[in-house]
């Protein structure tokens, strides 16, 4: 497969050295614009400028299979209208949604592809964590993404509210139900004491419970004769780029759906704008 990378020339240079290994890339054209692209039969957009969706689309267009490397955007048109031209095209689209793709987190799915509940705690220190609108946001977004990918049903129903009175970038709690009745939380504190990141995933007789700031997950379930058996597996995230280009290259090359899909980001963005209208009728 000959694989084109258009972004900055240092960040391509990085992507390139993780797809010299696969056996699935044999050539690897590096390019500052997308016009430039020539015969290739995938692209890897660096891209977190605004008009990264339009060069999305323009690559779904020329009939590449393409990966979009950026914050994960929340535009519900334009990503039904690029989830739209993806199938009209025929072509795999993926989304860097890194909690999703990371080793530990592929790993949890494979323990428990359909979890009954799931809780995500988040918190920094005042020491470690300025408030910053935008990083609060897209962290909560990014946790809220993890779940809504994982439970891979619709929302039945939708709660938020703002911890911290008066303060709409300082801590919220989501509560999620979904269609089939397994439901979600989420707990994000700025002003924590201390900086911690966990998610639990269970079942009537799973319970994973990941600390992702380490990349460890302790797995218990009940074993032999009635006891609970607790496991634990540590991953490396810094090999969470490889992976997500072999998953991507593995989803073209079976015809199937890529780690993060257009319509799981399509999903997440009706999602995370109904909280966000939640949450601004709480301040008005």
């Amino acid at each position: 497969m000959r694989v084109g990378i258009v972004g900055d020339k240092d960040r391509a240079a990085a992507w390139e050295k993780h797809l010299r290994p696969l056996t699935a890339v044999h050539e690897v054209v590096i390019t500052p614009d997308i016009s430039d692209l020539d015969d290739v039969d995938a692209c890897i957009l660096l891209d977190d400028s605004t008009t990264k969706l339009h060069t999305l689309a323009e690559s779904i267009r020329l009939g590449l299979h393409s990966y979009l490397v950026s914050t994960l955007p929340t535009d519900e048109k334009q990503l039904k209208s690029i989830y739209h031209l993806a199938q009209e095209s025929d072509v795999r689209v993926q989304f860097s949604h890194w909690p999703t793709i990371s080793p530990a987190s592929q790993w949890m799915k494979q323990q428990l592809p359909k979890p009954g509940f799931i809780q995500v705690i988040r918190e920094h220190s005042h020491i470690s964590f300025s408030e910053n609108r935008l990083r609060f946001t897209q962290s909560w977004m990014d946790e809220t993404a993890w779940i809504v990918k994982w439970m891979n049903m619709a929302t039945h129903r939708i709660e938020a509210r703002h911890i911290i009175p008066g303060s709409a970038d300082s801590g919220l709690h989501i509560y999620l139900k979904f269609e089939n009745g397994a439901s979600a939380s989420l707990f994000y504190l700025v002003s924590g004491t201390e900086d911690r990141h966990r998610r639990l995933v269970s079942s009537s007789s799973l319970l994973l419970d990941c600390n992702a700031n380490r990349q460890t997950v302790k797995k218990t379930h009940m074993g032999e004769n009635q006891r609970l058996t607790v496991e634990s597996q540590t991953f490396d995230a810094t090999q969470s780029a490889a992976l997500s280009a072999n998953l991507f290259f593995k989803a073209i090359k079976l015809k199937k759906e890529t780690a993060f899909t257009a319509y799981d980001a399509l999903k997440t963005s009706q999602v995370v704008n109904n909280i966000r209208n939640i949450l601004k009728m709480q301040v008005q």
